[in-house]
């Protein structure tokens, strides 16, 4: 399955504005409770929980928060494309830019480590960041994930 698959067209945010690590985790909160109908604090918690067992920022300008989630029915997903790169305390120093929210349900197992396997796959090439960095539309954004697969 494509990541094109699971995250859906208007869940592709481009120039997002956030000043802070903090902002930005608040913001996916709120986006996933609106999607998901899970309350947004309990996302912000689990995300921010995740974030102090060591940043999810991965390197390239890319940071991944996830969470496993309770009472989440299916899978969220969503890609951002921040206005202005932020410190995400990410393993390279590098401030970020890209940041991929994945939420499972906390009953599934392990089955979203496939998914951030794809993730970290995509985000080591330089040629896809750097589209992903010039696209135009949340719908150029979403049709680079087209190939990218779980």
């Amino acid at each position: 399955m494509e990541l094109a698959d699971l995250i859906e067209p208007r869940d592709v945010l481009v120039d997002y504005a956030a000043a802070s690590k903090a902002e930005l985790l608040r913001g996916l909160a709120g986006l996933a409770a609106e999607r998901t109908g899970v309350d947004a604090g309990t996302i912000l918690g689990l995300l921010t929980s995740r974030e102090r067992l060591g940043s999810t920022g991965m390197g390239n300008g890319v940071a991944i928060p996830h969470a496993n989630v309770p009472n989440l029915q299916a899978p969220f997903m969503a890609l951002i494309r921040l206005r202005k790169p932020i410190d995400f305390e990410a393993i390279d120093d590098m401030p970020v830019d890209i940041a991929f929210l994945v939420l499972s349900p906390s009953l599934k197992g392990a089955s979203h480590l496939s998914v951030l396997a794809s993730i970290a796959r995509s985000a080591r090439s330089d040629t896809w960041l750097r589209a992903v960095r010039q696209a135009a539309s949340p719908a150029v954004v979403h049709g680079l994930l087209a190939g990218i697969t779980n």
